[in-house]
């Protein structure tokens, strides 16, 4: 019997990394899961991988408010209801303050800040009509507290959504809606593959680690588990941070690695 038995999950940016192991795991432990992301291969593949009984895929860009609220129907539609909500969607971006284009930082907090709020408004809607409460979980970033050279937007962006997961459980709980927030530290995902190719990069991440590793997407997946589940029924507003201790000691220094500042 599984921990998610009988419970619908919406996953955004579920076709790889943290999203990815999301999705295995929550139907490894009984729920059906709509995989939101904007790449429609990757969609295609894990539906192919976990079965159409038990996944769905929706082509997302979270950025677009009625793109956000198909998915929520589609849920629905699918599965006949909603139980978990992941906001995972996101992205980050690398420059100094004074060379930052206004572009990439509007990209950056789009998807990673504004998309998140229109995740939750749409999933918070549908877990009202239903009147059986639910768990949004948001993907936040141990960035949401630690600053760190270059990522000015995205340290933004996270900060605001550890506050959004405050204000969110503020207003819903009442509606029996817990929310939730996960920071992780460094996780190997394609998305830091590309920065972890610098040399010695991931071993000054590791110096600052305690854990002395960096993490995996089935890490943070396991900790979704327990928020979607119904073992995590009194947490809300919390922001857990899963970073192998990193949050004790301090971010590597970018500039250094990268040759800016």
């Amino acid at each position: 019997m599984g921990r998610l038995d009988g419970k619908v999950a919406i996953v955004t940016g579920g076709g790889s990394g943290i999203g990815k192991a999301a999705v295995e795991r929550f139907v490894a432990e009984g729920a059906r899961v709509i995989i939101a992301d904007t790449n429609s291969d990757a969609i295609g593949e894990l539906i192919g991988q976990l079965g159409h009984n038990y996944a769905d895929g929706a082509q997302v860009d979270v950025r677009d408010e009625a793109a956000v609220e198909r998915m929520v129907a589609q849920a629905v539609r699918r599965f006949g209801r909603l139980d978990i909500a992941v906001n995972n969607a996101g992205i980050g971006g690398f420059s100094p303050i004074q060379e930052y284009a206004l572009e990439d930082w509007d990209r950056v907090l789009g998807i990673s800040l504004t998309g998140t709020f229109l995740c939750i408004k749409h999933e918070a809607k549908r877990f009202i009509a239903q009147g059986s409460g639910g768990s949004i979980i948001n993907i936040a970033s141990l960035n949401a507290i630690q600053a760190t050279e270059g990522f000015a937007a995205y340290c933004s962006a996270k900060a605001g959504v550890a506050m959004l997961t405050k204000v969110a459980a503020l207003e819903l709980g009442r509606h029996r809606i817990r929310v939730n927030a996960i920071g992780p530290g460094l996780i190997h995902t394609p998305a830091t593959a590309g920065m972890l190719a610098i040399p010695g990069l991931e071993d000054a991440f590791i110096h600052e680690a305690p854990i002395g590793r960096a993490g995996e997407p089935e890490d943070i997946a396991s900790l979704l588990v327990y928020l979607g589940s119904d073992e995590s029924t009194l947490m809300t507003g919390q922001t857990l941070y899963i970073d192998g201790g990193a949050s004790l000691k301090k971010y590597p220094e970018l500039f250094s690695f990268f040759g800016q500042g």
